[in-house]
């Protein structure tokens, strides 16, 4: 093609630019509301301002708003089974637990306490009947102090207990 005019007066349509750059005619048109394309008097688009902005805006944010920078992406993939797999390894070594058996654990003994604890008063009543008040209070407080000890004879196996399930890690053949 031969152009004997002054290149940036050159205009295109907005399918023809939306095919040399890749893009949908619809990206183009939101371009064009954008103020990255740009349109001569008659309404055509001016190729030489309109590309030097799609390539300005393009080069600074990494993208053009439609298309996915491959690397960019694979790149992020790579990072999620990378944590992934720290997480597993973690679990493995019983330095972090799934927020489900903490939840678990923890409501089979809080549960446990409460039940105990709603026990207290018939399984004392008897003994403390007519007994003194300094009586009453140390043998409620020993029973209470007993009850919230089995508290802290946490192990951490105690959380443990679920299986950590294997996934096929390699779902995409890296």
């Amino acid at each position: 093609m031969k152009v004997s005019k002054d290149l940036k007066k050159m205009t295109t349509t907005q399918t023809e630019m939306a095919r040399a750059l890749g893009i949908s005619q619809q990206r183009v048109s939101q371009m064009l509301k954008e103020d990255i394309m740009v349109r001569d008097k008659s309404g055509a688009v001016l190729v030489i301002e309109s590309l030097k902005n799609f390539y300005n805006v393009r080069t600074s944010d990494g993208s053009d708003g439609e298309e996915l920078d491959l690397n960019v992406e694979k790149a992020k993939h790579e990072r999620t089974k990378r944590e992934i797999a720290e997480l597993k390894l973690a679990m493995m070594e019983r330095k972090v637990y799934s927020a489900r058996t903490v939840e678990l654990v923890l409501t089979e003994m809080l549960s446990n306490l409460r039940t105990q604890l709603l026990g207290l008063p018939s399984k004392l009543a008897p003994q403390l009947e007519k007994k003194k008040k300094e009586k009453i209070y140390e043998v409620m407080t020993k029973e209470i102090e007993e009850k919230l000890a089995e508290l802290s004879e946490y192990t951490p196996e105690m959380f443990s207990k679920e299986e950590i399930t294997e996934t096929n890690d390699d779902e995409d053949g890296d």
